[in-house]
């Protein structure tokens, strides 16, 4: 039986804390495997503002390379050319092929060339659709592990409610919070009432 999907993660796609925390708590829970490189973790720090840049590369990362072990992509070539892939991304792209087959996550839709990466084996989807993907595969299961990544924010605390707002609205996520808001667990077959004797 085939394992979780395995999925590399941009350095656009970890630099949101919302985002980073539910994608690492569904990597956590086996929904998929969690990939990323060296240089890819180089990019999100680098786009974290000063203050706090420090406290992420000392405590932040160090704890989730604990935590996924085997998240880092070595071995590729960083400046191999595929299709005509943005060249600042080609370290991006080269990672996810050397890990193919493999979904690659990232905002930056526009940078990939799909058609050459598909020929690798590497599907491009952005966040929202991945985890829309994820969704409509075990909704509960994604429910349940989407209420466990809002439990992890314990200095904000939102609401439930409160929390799908913001991963609509500010973290990119419409559709997959659309698919949780309209989901209803009576949505799940019961299973059949055993015969009497």
């Amino acid at each position: 039986m085939p394992g979780p999907v395995k999925a590399l993660l941009d350095a656009n796609v970890l630099y949101s804390n919302h985002l980073r925390n539910l994608l690492l708590q569904l990597a956590q829970n086996e929904l998929f495997d969690a990939r990323w490189s060296e240089r890819i973790e180089q990019e999100w720090l680098g786009a974290i503002e000063p203050r706090t840049r420090d406290r992420v590369a000392d405590r932040t990362i160090p704890l989730i390379r604990t935590w996924f072990a085997d998240a880092l992509v070595a071995g590729f070539d960083p400046e191999r050319a595929i299709g005509v892939t943005d060249p600042k991304d080609r370290h991006v792209a080269s990672a996810a092929a050397e890990i193919a087959p493999c979904v690659l996550v990232t905002n930056n839709l526009k940078d990939f060339d799909f058609a050459a990466l598909a020929a690798l084996g590497v599907t491009v989807r952005s966040p929202d659709d991945f985890l829309t993907d994820l969704f409509d595969a075990n909704p509960p299961l994604l429910e349940a592990v989407t209420r466990e990544a809002a439990a992890n924010l314990t200095h904000s605390t939102p609401s439930w409610d409160e929390y799908l707002t913001a991963l609509a609205e500010r973290h990119g996520l419409p559709k997959f919070v659309g698919r949780l808001r309209s989901w209803n667990p009576k949505d799940v077959e019961e299973p059949a009432a055993p015969d009497g004797p």
